[in-house]
């Protein structure tokens, strides 16, 4: 499962890019390569950007380069698909790159050919392996957890597949599932670094921090404050997201705020993650589908998934048993 959600994160984000995918979800393999050396550069840059010594020696060595393989493929493909849009005009139904397109025209003075193919690759890296590990992490954590499935595929089971964003968005518990995996799971899993700015910042516990210094919080850390989130905050329990018998309404509301205002799954401030809702749409709709189309279960409920932080978080051996619901009907 875990590969096949990263055929579809990929070749959606494709799609939504420059209108056509990249053809490895149906083939269920990865025919372009792509996904191999996006892998070996999180690695790579996993390292360096801890360590920013090691990318001086080595991929910026004038003598030989020692980095990893060059994203030569990524400009290839941004720069074909703008090339072929220029050449036949918008498509039928808008994508990410005609609606550039129509921006540029306005800052025709600031964007150029190479600012544009650079979007439309921030597009693609990264919001596709960042959905593809909160997608493994939801499937992962809901089959490991008997409860949890039940009370999914309980709300999901009357749904009409494709379940719409507008019908997913409506579903309380899948909201709380999906909530509590990108909380528990997030795709960070090294610190998002800012610089403290001219005049230095002055911590709430009256500590100061000099300008220029670099800071940052990891999400793996602060997504599990048990001031914020509640006991047992190693644990997925979606219920954390739910009203409890003995909050009212408002105690829950604002218990619920804080818990989204603390999360960092996607960053916080001026530099949060422009991709989230759209992340967040992929991902809830593919979850109400699958569930509502399927009953699942782990092949080897005992076994325990690979997890992998290389900057992203990558995650292997989810291995699962589908079932139609139609064809158990």
């Amino acid at each position: 499962m875990d590969q096949y959600l990263l055929y579809y994160s990929w070749d959606l984000m494709n799609k939504i890019t420059f209108g056509e995918d990249l053809g490895i979800l149906e083939a269920g393999k990865d025919v372009t390569g792509f996904l191999e050396i996006s892998a070996l550069d999180c690695d790579y840059f996993a390292r360096t950007s801890q360590m920013p010594y090691l990318h001086r020696l080595l991929s910026q060595n004038r003598l030989f380069r020692f980095g990893p393989p060059a994203m030569d493929w990524a400009v290839v493909l941004g720069s074909t698909a703008l090339k072929k849009r220029q050449a036949s005009g918008p498509p039928a139904k808008a994508d990410f790159l005609e609606k550039l397109l129509s921006i540029r025209t306005k800052y025709s003075d600031t964007i150029d050919d190479n600012m544009m193919i650079t979007y439309l690759l921030n597009n693609l890296i990264a919001g596709s392996d960042t959905t593809a590990n909160l997608l493994c992490a939801t499937i992962y954590y809901v089959l490991k957890n008997p409860g949890v499935y039940q009370k999914l595929s309980m709300e999901c089971a009357s749904l009409q597949a494709p379940v719409s964003w507008k019908t997913a968005q409506q579903l309380p518990y899948l909201d709380a599932v999906m909530r509590e995996a990108m909380r528990i799971h997030p795709g960070a899993a090294l610190m998002l670094e800012r610089v403290v700015p001219k005049g230095g910042l002055t911590l709430p516990d009256g500590r100061f921090i000099p300008e220029g210094t670099i800071v940052g919080m990891n999400p793996w850390v602060v997504n599990r404050d048990e001031t914020v989130f509640g006991p047992e905050s190693d644990r997925f329990i979606p219920e954390r997201w739910t009203k409890h018998n003995f909050e009212t309404d408002t105690e829950f509301q604002a218990r619920r705020s804080r818990m989204i205002s603390c999360e960092l799954s996607f960053g916080a401030g001026k530099r949060v993650c422009l991709g989230r809702h759209l992340a967040q749409l992929e991902s809830y709709k593919l979850m109400a589908t699958l569930f509502s189309s399927f009953e699942m279960g782990l092949a080897f409920p005992n076994e325990e998934w690979k997890v992998k932080n290389s900057w992203f978080v990558r995650n292997e051996n989810i291995q699962v048993v589908l079932k139609s619901r139609t064809q158990m009907k």
